[in-house]
């Protein structure tokens, strides 16, 4: 691994381009403070990725409640005429609510 000697100031000006050579390139970089080192900026060891375990939410027992029921088929038609008779309930109780002028 390639080490490189930087100074703060260098670090404030360049942190980004340094960050890359890092990660990429595999430098370690020495942060240094009147010429003394300070910090060591080095690459994180890659962690093999673990592969998720899925849910199969098949086994779930809450997985097709409803699954028997006529009126869910389709359930986007169904929330439509949901949200419809909830939306003319709620105009009928505002006009019946209204005072009469």
């Amino acid at each position: 691994m390639q080490t490189q000697s930087v100074s703060i100031k260098e670090l404030r000006d360049n942190l980004a381009q340094l960050i890359e050579e890092v990660a990429i390139a595999k430098k370690r970089i020495e942060i240094t403070k009147f010429g003394k080192i300070k910090a060591v900026i080095v690459p994180i060891k890659e962690k093999p990725i673990k592969e998720k375990k899925g849910v199969d939410w098949t086994k779930l027992p809450a997985f097709g409640i409803w699954k028997d029921r006529k009126d869910m088929k389709d359930s986007a038609k169904w929330v439509r005429e949901l949200r419809h008779r909830e939306s003319t309930r709620r105009i009928a109780k505002l006009l019946h609510d209204r005072p009469i002028t």
